[in-house]
């Protein structure tokens, strides 16, 4: 019997449309849902819109609509854009549902022994529509919005939150699976020992939400009503039958800054209701652009269709997860988007089924037989074991929430198949009429296609491309991912292949210019019409005073190892002198190995604004001379304290 999967992102405002930040969340769900359906497990997947929001109010007056009329409107809004990005949920709840609204309040009725009426006066902040305490604000702004809550004065239904403490600590002792990754396991159980405050659960005067059953003065408090969206939607109250065989949820995938919520207030709404709680709670990081929390509300957004336009779905969704350890904050930069684009899609994955299966053609008519029984007999038996290993190791990841960790292995295949093919130059085995060379282009056409397979999660549209042209289809569902993964599984007696368009086709500047409507001699592309200031034909004189402002020091390396998965980054640790050490990326690792670094007395720009580069904290900047084939770190000629300032 299959082994159920119930997977759940949180619910999104509709007062505008999704930005990057929002589909990462989506995306990263969606790649572990189509993964558990690859192993053949019987998966839910649900998403959907939060609708009873003063702001989804405020932006449908504004609009001059009525509220719900507004809220059906955008649910076509964020129903195209999932379609667009691949996302695959299986239901798209909207808490304006009859349905949510009569389950809401049979579980608000379940809690209600520790529910009461009491007055609250304190801060609010209107784009979290949360309730804040002294200890929440940062210099007397909301942490999260960096904006003034208001103050307000109103009577309130409350819940007995502070009754769950013990309870609560009690259950991730036993648990520590409850709350991952363990940085947000940690943040929760600090709050949790600082004191837990009873919660307001109602707002008065207010229409635009769901009545309290027992005073219909009040409606049930927004993020109380999203909440139980992942109770409502698989039939809480209404569909035993249903919600036995769904809840609890395996996981939820939320983001850090509402782990408050979903790791403390939701589960103590479960214990007081008697329900089961979920299994894990995931708080991935947020999304930046060159360094700036992406928010709808303070305008730094992106466009995730932009880029899923111009490159693709796949690719996005590949960027996205590749980039950045899940559950850390990731930097987004179309300059870095770019650059894995071109090296790992296009050169080395779009490379190697571009090169086998024009192989194939030329050589041999763009037929073969499946030789996948003697793959074992010939130099192709480490290929097939790695592709085993590869296998394993993907697995233990995407099980473990480790999608960056998973793509790196996997592309471990794709390096070795593109190698395999340099060993063993199909060109001169078909120049010597070699028997071999129709084993050699199986063994690489089969490494082409486990890797689809492994990759389907994360770029299904691209890999079930890549599929057909290899003459093969992906029916998820029919066959469980061992069976899949299987050297030769799935290949005909007779195989044909066919050479299609590049799957991942490069672009010029010029492609890009005219997409994105940027200037041609900029070097990356614009993000809502902004163009970076980097430019590869222009110089600028700067002037003395530009000079003035860079404070250059002398510094000595501590520590040096190299980025994974980089060709060029080595990550140190510096000191300025004074207890001043930092950390910081350089990309001199072609011409120093980290150990050659290691003691080493270089010059640094010491003030800097901090960079985050691949996910790493940067704070410094190295002096290097670079030339064609040499890297050259900049050091003094004589011995100097470090922390000397030069100039």
């Amino acid at each position: 019997m299959p082994r159920k999967y119930y997977i759940t992102t949180a619910i999104d405002y509709v007062n505008s449309a999704p930005h990057i930040g929002t589909a990462y969340e989506k995306i990263s769900a969606d790649v572990f849902a189509r993964f558990h359906r690859l192993l053949g497990d019987d998966v839910y997947f649900q998403m959907g819109n939060d609708e009873h929001s003063l702001n989804v109010e405020r932006a449908a007056r504004v609009k001059g609509m009525d509220p719900v009329a507004y809220c059906d409107e955008m649910e076509k809004v964020f129903r195209d854009i999932w379609d667009g990005l691949e996302v695959s949920f299986d239901r798209f709840v909207r808490t304006t549902s009859r349905e949510h609204e009569r389950r809401l309040s049979m579980l608000f009725e379940a809690i209600g022994n520790d529910v009461y009426q009491g007055h609250y006066e304190g801060h609010y902040c209107e784009s979290c529509e949360a309730f804040l305490q002294e200890k929440d604000l940062v210099d007397g702004c909301c942490a999260t919005h960096g904006t003034q809550p208001a103050w307000i004065a109103e009577e309130n239904y409350f819940f007995q939150l502070s009754k769950y403490a013990e309870p609560l600590l009690k259950h991730i002792e036993e648990h520590p699976e409850f709350i991952q990754p363990e940085t947000r396991r940690n943040e929760i159980i600090q709050l949790i020992k600082g004191g837990l405050d009873d919660i307001s659960v109602t707002r008065a005067g207010s229409e635009w939400g769901v009545p309290l059953p027992r005073d219909r003065a009040h409606v049930i408090y927004v993020w109380v009503d999203a909440l139980t969206n992942y109770v409502t939607g698989v039939g809480y109250g209404e569909d035993d039958e249903l919600f036995a065989k769904w809840w609890p949820a395996d996981v939820h995938i939320i983001g850090k800054d509402i782990t408050r919520f979903h790791c403390v207030i939701w589960p103590a709404m479960l214990m007081s209701a008697g329900i089961e709680l979920p299994r894990t709670v995931f708080g991935h990081g947020f999304v930046y652009f060159k360094g700036q929390k992406l928010s709808k509300s303070r305008g730094v957004t992106v466009d995730p269709l932009e880029a899923a336009g111009m490159f693709g779905p796949s690719a996005l969704r590949y960027f996205l997860m590749r980039e950045g350890t899940y559950g850390k904050d990731v930097d987004f930069t179309w300059e870095q988007f770019r650059s894995r684009y071109d090296s790992e899609l296009a050169n080395d994955f779009g490379n190697l089924l571009s090169r086998s299966t024009a192989m194939v053609e030329k050589f041999l008519g763009g037929k073969l037989s499946n030789l996948a029984a003697t793959t074992s007999e010939g130099s192709g038996a480490a290929l097939m074991e790695l592709s085993r290993s590869v296998a394993s190791g993907v697995t233990k990841a995407m099980t473990g929430y480790a999608p960056q960790a998973a793509l790196s292995t996997i592309w471990e295949l794709v390096r070795r198949g593109n190698s395999y093919i340099e060993e063993e130059k199909p060109w001169a085995l078909a120049k010597e009429k070699s028997p071999r060379l129709a084993q050699v282009l199986f063994d690489v056409l089969e490494v082409v296609r486990q890797v689809a397979v492994l990759a389907w999660p994360v770029m299904p549209g691209k890999c079930e491309e890549i599929l057909r042209q290899l003459g093969l289809s992906l029916a998820v569902g029919d066959v469980e991912l061992p069976e899949l993964l299987t050297w030769g599984a799935g290949w005909p007696q007779v195989i044909e292949v066919t050479k299609g368009a590049p799957v991942f086709p490069k672009y010029t500047d010029e492609d890009l210019a005219k997409r994105f409507d940027v200037d041609v001699k900029t070097e990356s592309i614009s993000e809502g019409g902004r163009a970076t200031d980097r430019k590869k034909d222009e110089k600028h004189m700067a002037t003395y005073s530009d000079f003035e402002k860079l404070e250059f020091k002398l510094a000595r390396v501590v520590e040096a190892e190299r980025v994974e998965e980089t060709r060029k980054l080595i990550k140190m640790k510096v000191d300025l002198g004074g207890g001043d050490v930092r950390q910081m990326v350089a990309g001199i690792a072609l011409g120093y190995a980290p150990q050659e670094l290691v003691g080493k007395t270089i010059v640094v720009v010491a003030n800097l604004e901090p960079a985050t580069i691949r996910g790493i904290e940067s704070r410094a900047m190295l002096l290097a001379a670079t030339g064609d084939d040499a890297i050259s770190v900049v050091v003094p000629d004589k011995d100097m304290p470090i922390g000397t300032k030069v100039s």
